[in-house]
């Protein structure tokens, strides 16, 4: 792999999670996502939500959202929702070959049909590159298993049909779904998700997953089935339960186990179980917490961690500052000593569809690896 294509690899993705939303009171993630567990499209209450608690407001603004629709003033029936989700941007690493890369993260369009509230239909469609997204290619620009860059190639990360029985607080899908498995959070390259392999950017699953409100709890199990891509084939379940502890305060737990076949008839098979926090420390403080306990259990036994901590500080709405701390560990024999990063982050939402945000990263992977800095811009718009 070429080695900015191995510097792709420690960007935020898409990303469309906010869970420091947990200090306005709303808890439940599918009161604003499609998505029962957070991330991805936005329902109509979502997006107006986004105008009225998300978005920057530098004076007296209106209460009444006037632009919170697909491109901003489109009106669609009610049966459909469409979205789309632009992101691009520049890494910036000092003393690098290439000290300064353009970056092309994300162009997704999304589509949900619903009847009566009871049957849903969602797909994604867009281009990507081979090199940060290919569990998510359907119609490579070259085959995926050969060596060198694949051009843009034909992505949908997401694709499932619904059903709501009974009152509505039951969803059952099936197809290819985003894993439920800890926080929802933004930093998508964190080891947190792409140890776990749980980010929402590329490591859907296929399969058939049940979530269920109840009360202050919200739960969702997921069946794995496989992947689009047979090196990445695997079966086994996804699962994770939050309460809600405090108007502001939640707490969770995660648990996944998948097993894939190697070869010689052997199998590996990867745990990943942990909790996750998110609660408000003052009106403005919001702490958002992860930790997991991972294990690898076949042909070469191992077992690791990997833990996240996060301080989102918002003195005025939509704009926010962020302080980060991560550390993980892969395992004996995999590196020499645990792997620690920071993240000191600016974001800002400074108008209706748009983000703004920057990303100081400072990294060691192990004890024989030198400190990495790299610094991220980029820019989101939301259709």
């Amino acid at each position: 792999m070429r080695p900015v294509a191995c510097l792709l690899l420690l960007l935020p993705g898409v990303a469309t999670a906010y869970p420091w939303m947990v200090k306005t009171g709303i808890t439940s993630c599918a009161a604003c996502h499609v998505d029962p567990s957070g991330a991805g499209q936005l329902t109509s209450f979502g997006r107006t939500e986004s105008e009225v608690l998300v978005r920057w407001k530098p004076g007296a603004a209106s209460p009444t959202p006037r632009n919170a629709n697909f491109l901003w003033f489109a009106e669609l029936p009610a049966w459909l929702n469409l979205s789309g989700n632009i992101r691009f941007g520049a890494l910036v690493q000092p003393g690098a070959v290439r000290p300064v890369v353009p970056l092309e993260m994300a162009t997704d369009l999304s589509a949900t049909v619903s009847y009566a509230d009871r049957v849903m239909l969602h797909g994604t469609v867009g281009f990507g590159r081979r090199d940060v997204v290919a569990p998510a290619i359907v119609a490579p620009a070259c085959e995926p298993s050969a060596p060198g860059e694949c051009g843009p190639s034909l992505l949908a990360r997401t694709w499932w049909a619904g059903v709501r029985p009974g009152d509505g607080a039951v969803l059952v899908r099936g197809g290819r779904l985003a894993l439920p498995f800890g926080l929802r959070n933004n930093e998508h390259t964190a080891w947190v998700r792409s140890l776990t392999l749980t980010d929402t950017n590329v490591h859907q699953k296929l399969g058939a997953a049940i979530s269920v409100l109840a009360g202050q709890l919200r739960l969702e199990v997921m069946g794995i089935a496989g992947a689009t891509l047979p090196s990445a084939n695997e079966a086994g379940y996804s699962a994770l339960a939050e309460w809600r502890l405090a108007p502001t305060t939640t707490l969770g737990l995660s648990s996944l186990f998948a097993s894939r076949p190697l070869d010689a008839g052997l199998t590996s098979g990867r745990h990943a179980h942990g909790a996750f926090l998110r609660t408000t420390l003052l009106p403005s403080l919001v702490l958002l917490a992860e930790a997991d306990v991972l294990a690898v259990a076949g042909a070469a036994e191992r077992l690791g961690y990997a833990a996240f901590v996060q301080g989102d500080f918002e003195p005025v709405q939509g704009l926010h500052f962020m302080l980060t701390a991560e550390s993980a560990h892969r395992g004996a024999g995999q590196q020499r000593g645990p792997s620690f990063g920071g993240w000191a982050s600016v974001a800002w939402y400074f108008f209706s569809h748009f983000e703004l945000r920057v990303d100081a990263l400072v990294r060691r992977l192990d004890a024989l690896t030198p400190v990495t800095f790299s610094l991220v811009a980029q820019l989101h718009l939301f259709l």
